[in-house]
């Protein structure tokens, strides 16, 4: 099943590099990538790293007080988290690789500290979720002649509003029952309905599983205030992404991005990379990125969106995988095995 997945992740980055790149003017992409402004650049890179800084402050509060971890010790196996991702074919390898260097370095515990990863997986999802819902509400109606080809496929602006209209509607009910689950009679119900529809064991298994690890991830969080600091910087560093987002597009020639159109980019582009996909997100991230261009009305452009696109994915890929892999390196860390993350897996879901 997982070298299926794997597979599939391959096809779909071919796929999404065919269409990124056929019928393209290469001479206007390569005029925009020469014209990007190299303050604005470096700009982009230190806002991008700095909200790196607040993951790491962010994850620091979600460990449990009697195994405390500084901020200060998680920014390199943060780092080590993202090369790993971007270089193998298993997107989650790198959760498991910086639980390992934390879990020894800082004498936490390897389940322990993929503990804390599932919860801030959990805090990540509501908040990307949340502001959507905020972003939806104030970036400009989506243009209902815009149209977006894809393999074929045609996808219009006229559909995609109502489209959206369901998404906030559906985002805003799921974030409420994410609340009721806290509720244990109620969690259990949801159960004993799930469990009569009609699907194999082992979806049955997984989707508790996931109910369970949100639950866990919450009542992890046993002090209101440390609650509300962890929204807080769950909220900020989103919000960071985006701002990086906007600043690199300030580096482009008629680009004009707002701040609540740059949090709608960042959401559709972490939407898209959640699709299988080859290590490093290569051409799904390229082809989420223009998708999310004609969406927003940001630039008539395909050329200077692919642009756009690849500068910022070469500053999220670069530099994270040539300092994660060194630090990896020095810490003599080697990639997980299948049955090292199920055990890791298990013990944290047991």
């Amino acid at each position: 099943m997982k070298k299926l997945v794997v597979y599939l992740g391959l096809l779909v980055s071919l796929i999404s590099c065919i269409w990124v790149f056929q019928n393209l003017d290469w001479k206007a992409l390569w005029r925009a990538l020469s014209e990007v402004h190299p303050f604005w650049l470096l700009v982009t890179v230190i806002v991008f790293y700095a909200g790196i800084y607040v993951r790491a402050l962010r994850w620091s509060l979600l460990f449990p007080e009697d195994k405390p971890v500084s901020s200060n010790h998680l920014f390199k196996p943060i780092m080590v988290g993202f090369a790993f991702n971007n270089i193998l074919p298993s997107g989650r390898a790198g959760e498991f690789m910086r639980a390992i260097y934390v879990g020894k370095k800082q004498k936490t515990g390897v389940p322990i500290a993929f503990g804390t990863i599932v919860t801030e997986r959990v805090f990540d999802g509501v908040t990307l979720i949340a502001l959507f819902i905020v972003s939806m509400a104030f970036i400009p109606p989506i243009d209902p002649g815009m149209s977006v080809e894809f393999g074929g496929f045609v996808i219009r602006g006229s559909m995609l509003a109502p489209l959206i209209q369901k998404v906030v509607v559906g985002s805003s009910i799921m974030i409420c029952g994410l609340g009721l689950l806290m509720f244990r009679k109620l969690r259990i119900k949801l159960l004993k309905f799930l469990r009569k529809i009609p699907i194999p064991e082992s979806m049955h298994q997984s989707i508790e599983d996931g109910l369970e690890g949100i639950v866990r991830g919450f009542q992890a969080i046993k002090q209101p205030r440390r609650f509300l600091w962890i929204t807080f910087y769950s909220v900020l560093t989103w919000v960071i992404n985006a701002i990086a987002a906007q600043t690199l597009g300030w580096g482009f020639d008629g680009i004009t991005m707002t701040l609540m159109q740059a949090i709608a980019l960042v959401v559709i582009e972490s939407l898209a990379v959640m699709i299988p996909a080859a290590p490093g997100y290569w051409g799904i991230y390229e082809a989420g990125m223009i998708f999310g261009f004609a969406v927003l009305n940001l630039h008539p452009s395909r050329e200077v969106a692919l642009a756009y696109a690849l500068v910022m994915h070469l500053i999220f890929f670069l530099p994270t995988t040539v300092l994660g892999l060194w630090y990896a390196g020095a810490a003599s860390l080697k990639p997980p095995s299948d049955k090292t993350m199920e055990s890791i897996e298990h013990g944290v879901m047991k």
